[in-house]
């Protein structure tokens, strides 16, 4: 039995793969466009940036688009409110990136504070073993925050940097998904 198909799978689970693997050929264009992707924003930070702005965009929308659909099934006005909010904010969003880059650069900092006070507070409240671990992550993590507060731009590219990394080993593990599934469909 060949490795794509090893004793890890559950007999349950062989018959779904065996039957994806004749779309191999999806995960594989899959992962070689996310590839590149990844790759093209890590070398073009601005390119990343705007794509983050658009991802935000996205989301908001999608987000708003749903509670606007429960709000009609539930009639609730403060559903359709927040629906109408969020696809608004959705649509700003894509007007006007810069800002709302700001503003994702603005909310991780301030998340990274608040998160790095509660692990010194609870560092120091604790004093279990590796406190001085907690103490030094949490301290980290404010630092950075700050640092994010202070040159929100910065914040922002490393977060485009941070999304096409991310791209690219997605890509590359569907690209690996892809080519074993090519090999069960060739066993097949």
């Amino acid at each position: 039995m060949s490795e794509a198909t090893g004793d890890f799978l559950w007999p349950e689970e062989r018959a779904g793969l065996r039957r994806a693997s004749s779309k191999w050929w999806a995960f594989l264009a899959l992962g070689v466009a996310s590839a590149v992707v990844g790759v093209i924003l890590m070398l073009d930070l601005v390119a990343a940036a705007r794509t983050l702005a658009l991802l935000v965009a996205l989301g908001l929308v999608l987000t708003g688009l749903g509670e606007l659909v429960s709000a009609g099934r539930y009639r609730s006005t403060l559903g359709i409110v927040a629906g109408a909010v969020l696809v608004l904010g959705g649509v700003l969003a894509v007007i006007w990136p810069g800002i709302t880059l700001w503003v994702l650069a603005v909310v991780v900092g301030i998340d990274l504070i608040i998160a790095g006070v509660a692990r010194i507070m609870g560092a120091l409240s604790l004093r279990v073993e590796g406190w001085g671990w907690l103490l030094f992550g949490g301290v980290l993590s404010v630092a950075v925050g700050l640092a994010a507060l202070v040159w929100p731009d910065a914040t922002v590219l490393v977060l485009g940097l941070l999304l096409g990394i991310r791209m690219l080993f997605f890509g590359i593990a569907e690209i690996m998904f892809g080519l074993a599934l090519h090999e069960v469909h060739a066993e097949v």
